[in-house]
């Protein structure tokens, strides 16, 4: 048995969505990170820009996507980039890569989250792992606590 992957593409004029179908022997990561690919139809890259210059992101460096003055920035590996995207579109495709909203003006990567702190009474504190900080507003608590299972 082969971990070759075989492609067919069908061109039918009767058809007014694209439809994919997968035949396999069994479920296994390989298959659900595909279809986690086709759903989300994303490369695992965001575009960041930096003085003038593109940068791909990958998704798993970038810690938070915030905006400030209007625009919108991406804080990934102690380096900031402006994203050319709104704020609820990044959030709807990134929602499957671990990505969550905490406030109106905030989307947090869990993991890069290293420690949650619930003592602040209506608030929650998160303590990302390169050590920045940041504060889920008190309309998105509940939200965070059911994503937590809390």
């Amino acid at each position: 048995m082969s971990n070759e992957i075989e492609v067919e593409i069908k061109l039918d004029d009767d058809f007014e969505k694209t439809k994919v179908i997968i035949y396999t022997s069994n479920m296994n990561e390989e298959i659900n990170k595909i279809v986690n690919k086709i759903k989300n139809n994303t490369d695992n890259t965001l575009i960041g820009y930096k003085d003038d210059e593109a940068f791909l992101l990958d998704l798993e460096k970038i810690e938070s996507i915030y905006t400030e003055n209007k625009k919108i920035y991406a804080r990934a590996e102690k380096n900031v980039y402006l994203i050319k995207k709104r704020i609820f579109e990044l959030e709807e495709s990134l929602e499957e890569d671990g990505f969550v909203r905490i406030s109106n003006s905030e989307i947090v990567n869990f993991k890069k989250v290293l420690s949650i702190d619930f003592k602040i009474v209506g608030t929650i504190l998160l303590n990302f792992k390169s050590g920045e900080k940041t504060y889920v507003s008190r309309r998105y608590v509940k939200k965070i606590k059911e994503y937590l299972g809390v």
